[in-house]
């Protein structure tokens, strides 16, 4: 059956993160930015939303051999305007398309699929709107899929994470064309995923409107800790952490390129989270156990 799944990457380098295995890194919990903040949110409510609802749309979709859509938002690392660790001035301009960490440099979205053999680059937009600087479209070799990578400017992070929101909860709609086909994105994507620094560590305190509709939507964030920011917020847009994180880590490609192959196979969020696990174990050597446990899914 031949699938399409479109992802759109943006890619935002996490001000926590950091390249060393997760052994060697520890966590920072200063700063009213740091605090866990999902206790505002009622177990008995996590409890009763579940995968339900979306895996079965997701199953349908694939029997009826209707294309599957990943949207993924994430801003360029960006050293002066976001609050991370700085790394080298080139990898951390969050102007430069070539030389930023995630997306020019080796394991930066960009260049990690242009190098990967599952994949094809076919066409690269730039100056998509104010905000996203570039959008590159890749083709799945073997299935006919197809991907979508969207870099933000590092310093509208705040951008991104409303985009990112407002998508789950069914406000912001947007479309790619190839050839004469256009494929919904945004709050028409199957699994909405956000990649990168985790920006609500630096805009703690944003809130965002409730969904807009009734749909429920799969989402996955790589980046820092993003289990304890992100999900009290998703539970009010009916958005369904399908792959979040537990500690600080390097949010680079090959972790999402994990999560695609995996969830397009229409696995479930066990399987899910061990491809994201093994993905990262394979590049960062950090054991396949330890790699593990920096993913959860679910609630």
């Amino acid at each position: 059956m031949r699938l399409l799944f479109l992802v759109t990457l943006l890619i935002i380098l996490m001000a926590n993160c950091s390249d060393k295995p997760i052994s060697e890194v520890p966590i920072d919990t200063s700063g009213p930015e740091e605090q866990t903040i999902t206790e505002a949110v009622p177990e008995r409510v996590y409890s009763t939303f579940t995968r339900d609802e979306s895996y079965l749309r997701l199953q349908e979709k694939v029997r009826s051999g209707k294309s599957l859509v990943v949207h993924t938002m994430v801003a360029l690392c960006d050293n002066d305007n976001q609050g991370i660790v700085p790394v080298n001035k080139s990898l951390g301009d969050g102007q430069s398309l070539r030389t930023n960490l995630y997306w020019g440099a080796m394991y930066g979205v960009k260049s990690h699929f242009k190098q990967a053999r599952n994949w094809k680059l076919v066409k690269s937009i730039q100056a998509v709107s104010d905000n996203v600087l570039e959008r590159v479209v890749f083709q799945r070799r073997f299935s006919n899929g197809g991907l979508v990578a969207d870099a933000y400017r590092g310093d509208r992070m705040e951008e991104c994470l409303v985009d990112f929101f407002d998508s789950v909860a069914g406000r912001r709609a947007d479309v790619v064309k190839i050839g004469d086909v256009e494929f919904d994105i945004a709050k028409g994507a199957d699994l909405i995923t956000f990649n990168g620094h985790n920006g609500l560590m630096d805009f703690y305190d944003l809130s965002f409107e409730s969904t807009a509709d009734e749909k429920q939507r799969e989402v996955a964030v790589i980046g820092c800790a993003s289990k304890d920011y992100f999900n009290p917020h998703l539970i009010m847009v009916k958005g369904y952490p399908l792959l979040m994180t537990t500690n600080l880590m390097a949010p680079e490609a090959y972790v999402l390129e994990g999560v695609i192959d995996s969830w397009a196979m229409g696995t479930d969020g066990a399987e899910i989270r061990r491809s994201a696990g093994a993905a990262y174990h394979k590049y960062q050597k950090c054991g396949l156990t330890g790699a593990t446990k920096l993913f959860s899914t679910g609630w």
